[in-house]
């Protein structure tokens, strides 16, 4: 395939042929251009060559803390009601010509290294996903885990997954001995 680009969507998303087999995403993929004028979720394409291989979308969310396992849920710094900031993956949509090529593998370890970095200067805690079912055991294999909690009306059909990416482990764990 060659080395992947990204590149923010354009108002041609709109009229696009993609498909990767799952219309609700498809669709997304169509509505995605609005979200990106209004700021509140960017949608780039997936591109080699000159080849639109596929899409994926990410926003901002605040997550319960509650919703994760006692490892993160159990540190509340009362800054923020209880809540962690999180880069949400809306969907990673590979087109269904180009699928089992590792361009989602690759485009899913591109947002962890562009979010890892984010988290140099800004306060973000966690990507989150809501994953298919079929696809929960890559997640997984990436580095996912599964939330405490899922999305209401997904049951079933998706599994609400973090990747943690706090950055100062050894230091929160030195302050709470200290603090012992």
């Amino acid at each position: 395939m060659g080395t992947l680009r990204f590149r923010k969507v354009t108002r041609d998303v709109e009229n696009t042929t993609f498909s990767c087999g799952v219309s609700s995403i498809d669709q997304y993929v169509k509505d995605s251009y609005y979200p990106l004028l209004t700021q509140h979720a960017y949608t780039y394409s997936i591109v080699s060559g000159d080849i639109v291989l596929g899409y994926y979308q990410v926003l901002f969310r605040e997550i319960q803390l509650d919703d994760f396992p006692e490892e993160i849920s159990e540190y509340s710094s009362e800054v923020k009601a209880d809540t962690i900031s999180a880069v949400h993956i809306r969907y990673i949509a590979v087109d269904k010509r180009y699928q089992k090529h590792k361009i989602g593998t690759s485009t899913l370890k591109t947002i962890i290294k562009d979010v890892q970095e984010l988290t140099n200067r800004w306060p973000v805690r966690v990507i989150t996903i809501d994953a298919r079912i079929e696809l929960i055991q890559w997640y997984e294999e990436e580095g996912f885990v599964k939330m405490e909690t899922n999305t209401p009306g997904q049951d079933g059909l998706t599994v609400r997954m973090y990747f943690d990416c706090h950055r100062f482990t050894e230091d929160l764990e030195q302050y709470i001995n200290d603090m012992i």
